[in-house]
């Protein structure tokens, strides 16, 4: 395993529209990131006012919840974009480097497609939450709200999938070309 996760090739950004999905899909990952801190400090304030004998964060379990299931989209675009996702090579390990592209960009179409739905449903389920009035038990923090949190990077991880599979059948015709020759 000497090999680069991110060989330089691999890293450079290649045209106008990936720098702005990859400015887009940075800040969201720093987001998350920044999120997880937060929560990460919250639970050790929480924790030891409960050592101390003092009363904890209240609600402290449900704002981890929503705060972790917030930051863990928010990481989705990132990870997509880099191609990130787990995969297993096993069963494409032998192939052409062109058709192992295709099949890549195939998978990328069904990644976006999931994540379409993903996002619809998302915000089918934060408008129902809405106008219900559905509140956080201990918080009182309306459940909408983290929920809406979590659509735009939905979002953005169809469009870095679309992106992913329109690039990689533009660029397996510069492999198969090159395989030709």
């Amino acid at each position: 395993m000497t090999e680069l996760l991110y060989p330089p090739e691999e890293r450079s950004v290649h045209d106008r529209i990936e720098r702005w999905l990859t400015l887009a899909a940075e800040a969201l990952a720093w987001a998350g990131g920044l999120i997880l801190l937060a929560l990460i400090g919250m639970s050790l304030v929480s924790i030891i006012s409960r050592k101390l004998g003092f009363h904890p964060v209240n609600g402290d379990v449900e704002l981890m919840q929503m705060g972790c299931a917030v930051a863990s989209a928010a990481f989705l675009p990132l990870c997509t974009l880099r191609g990130d996702h787990l995969r297993v090579e096993f069963f494409t390990e032998g192939c052409r480097p062109a058709l192992r592209q295709r099949m890549d960009a195939v998978t990328d179409i069904l990644l976006a497609a999931v994540f379409a739905l993903l996002a619809w449903r998302t915000g089918l389920q934060m408008l129902d939450s809405r106008d219900s009035g559905e509140i956080a038990a201990l918080t009182a923090l309306p459940l909408w709200i983290p929920v809406l949190l979590m659509i735009p990077s939905l979002a953005l991880t169809v469009l870095c999938a679309l992106y992913r599979a329109v690039r990689a059948f533009f660029l397996c015709d510069d492999l198969c070309n090159e395989e030709a020759s």
